[in-house]
């Protein structure tokens, strides 16, 4: 018995009882004689016709019906093959390797370069402090006023409820803006403590001090408060250079608020 007659006989297995046949009766046997007849039937040349006709064409149809199984099966393993191929060659294979040399060109030291470890508190500490300082500074230097905001949107991801809130204080009206604000008078900024509140959210404290043009003061320095949600992302194979280079540690400020204190 060939595969495809096995495959054939477990997928389109046959009841006991078929086309009203009880397998019981000797008479009704699946055992053809000559001329195409069951055992127990008239030797009839139409009848024996059409039962050869129809065991012929149900053999194909059962035949084709296997062989679409079976190339059903074969489909979903190539697919299954492929995916799994792609899945494999869309991983880097590269392995950054630091090579140390002295002043005399000789080698002092090599191998793989190990995962950095996560941000420690002082990293966080500092990156809390300089974003409260770039958010709120008003510089008239246009070029260090530019680079304050490219720091702060650095650290921003357009997934999170602060880039919205930050979009608002930046440009949410035409006085608003630092560039703005810069040609009137200037912020300056002293942060006086940071202080976590629990693993993700800091506390900062702050004096500004706002001056005209000429550097006088407009008023007593005031202190503002805020809260500030930070989180380490993970540095994958879609983060560009860029963000590398503004954010080398891939700390995010997800969510912030402050307030004036007096």
């Amino acid at each position: 018995m060939s595969f495809a007659d096995t495959l054939k006989g477990l997928i389109f297995k046959k009841p006991a009882t078929a086309a009203g046949r009880d397998k019981r009766d000797p008479r009704q046997t699946d055992e053809p004689l000559e001329g195409g007849r069951r055992q127990g039937e008239a030797e009839n040349p139409y009848l024996a016709a059409r039962r050869t006709w129809n065991d012929h064409v149900g053999g194909v149809v059962s035949s084709r019906q296997t062989w679409q199984v079976i190339g059903i099966l074969s489909l979903l393993v190539a697919l299954a093959g492929v995916g799994g191929v792609i899945h494999i060659g869309s991983q880097s294979k590269f392995i950054p390797y630091v090579v140390e040399v002295d002043k005399l060109g000789q080698t002092v030291a090599a191998g793989p370069v190990q995962a950095a470890s996560k941000a420690d508190a002082r990293v966080i500490h500092a990156t809390v402090a300089e974003f409260i300082t770039d958010a709120r500074t008003v510089t008239p230097d246009v070029a260090l006023q530019r680079r304050s905001v490219f720091r702060v949107y650095a650290k921003l991801s357009p997934n999170d409820p602060a880039t919205p809130k930050m979009n608002e204080w930046l440009n949410g009206t035409p006085d608003a803006s630092p560039f703005r604000r810069a040609e009137k008078e200037m912020v300056n900024v002293e942060i006086k403590t940071a202080i976590p509140q629990t693993p993700d959210t800091w506390q900062v404290e702050w004096e500004e001090t706002a001056r005209d043009r000429q550097g006088t003061p407009k008023g007593k320095p005031a202190i503002w408060r805020a809260l500030v949600t930070v989180y380490v992302a993970e540095v994958t194979p879609q983060t560009t250079d860029e963000q590398l280079r503004n954010n080398p540690l891939s700390v995010y400020v997800r969510d912030y608020s402050w307030s004036r204190v007096q």
